[in-house]
């Protein structure tokens, strides 16, 4: 029928297992290297010093940024699974009304 959309709740949540996965790993990925990341200068004349610095720079917003990735992995599988529960009880009550 056109215009209709079909979701798999079962589906769904296993996309959120698989975003919950994605996040373990990623998350332990970066505890075993959890040593900060130092870039020294290859010089001391200003191009180096300047690229000293961008890298550092760099490497100070890596690990927020991968924590940030790692809640939103988390926050959109919790939302995943939020949707197949609602897809179920709507599904559940459109069955009890039809008396299935």
């Amino acid at each position: 029928m056109p215009g209709t959309v079909r979701v798999d709740p079962v589906a769904l949540e296993a996309a959120a297992a698989d975003l919950d996965a994605a996040a373990a790993r990623l998350q332990a990925s970066l505890a075993a290297v959890s040593l900060p990341i130092q870039a020294i200068p290859s010089g001391s004349e200003e191009v180096s010093l300047l690229a000293n610095r961008f890298f550092r720079h760099s490497a100070g917003s890596f690990s927020p940024a991968a924590a940030d990735a790692i809640n939103e992995l988390i926050e959109t599988a919790s939302a995943l699974r939020a949707q197949a529960s609602a897809y179920r009880d709507v599904d559940f009550e459109h069955g009890r009304s039809l008396g299935n």
